[in-house]
Formats: structure tokens, C-alpha cells, sequence
């Protein structure tokens, strides 16, 4: 369990705290992952979610796409724009 009471460091003193709170959590988990575990790649999901049937593998297909393109820093299966009036081709990955 991840406890960390030290004083936040917000921007402007009447902020909420939980923008700071969740991003220091993030800060946290990430080092878990990245720096202590050493892994190289991370799938981050929320508790209440489903993924789809091929969820894996658009992933490890990013991941190999994050291998091969330096100018790329992350792969998402997040869409705003995913909607059926916006895309036209389920099988195409947009950059």
C-alpha cells in the first residue's frame, strides 16, 4: 500500500487535493514499474474496466511499434474520437 503524507506542492494554495494526491500516486506506481521492476512496457487500466477481444494484441503490436519509432512515447487504446460518425475504418491505427 502506497502512503505518502508529505506536504502536496500545489500551484495555487486553495486548490483540492487530489489532483496532486492521484498524480503523486501515478509518480509512484510508475517508478514501481519503470525503475525498482524494470520493466520496459506497462498497461495501465482502470479496476471497472472491460477490454476487447484483441485488447492484447493492439497492445503488444504498439509495443512493438514503441521499439521501432523513437518519436513515439505511448500507445492508447483511448479514442475521443472513436465514435462511428469519426471513424470509418475499424481496422485502421491513426498517429
Amino acid at each position: 500500500q502506497h502512503l505518502d503524507t508529505s506536504p502536496l506542492h500545489k500551484h495555487q494554495p486553495n486548490e483540492p487535493d487530489n489532483y496532486y494526491k492521484i498524480a503523486r500516486h501515478y509518480g509512484w506506481c510508475f517508478n514501481q514499474v519503470f525503475a525498482d521492476q524494470r520493466f520496459e512496457f506497462a498497461i495501465v487500466l482502470e479496476d471497472d474496466l472491460e477490454v476487447a477481444p484483441d485488447f492484447f494484441d493492439y497492445m503488444a503490436a504498439g509495443a512493438a511499434l514503441l521499439q521501432r519509432d523513437p518519436s513515439l512515447w505511448t500507445v492508447s487504446a483511448w479514442n475521443d474520437n472513436g465514435l462511428a460518425q469519426f471513424s470509418r475504418d475499424p481496422s485502421k491505427v491513426y498517429r
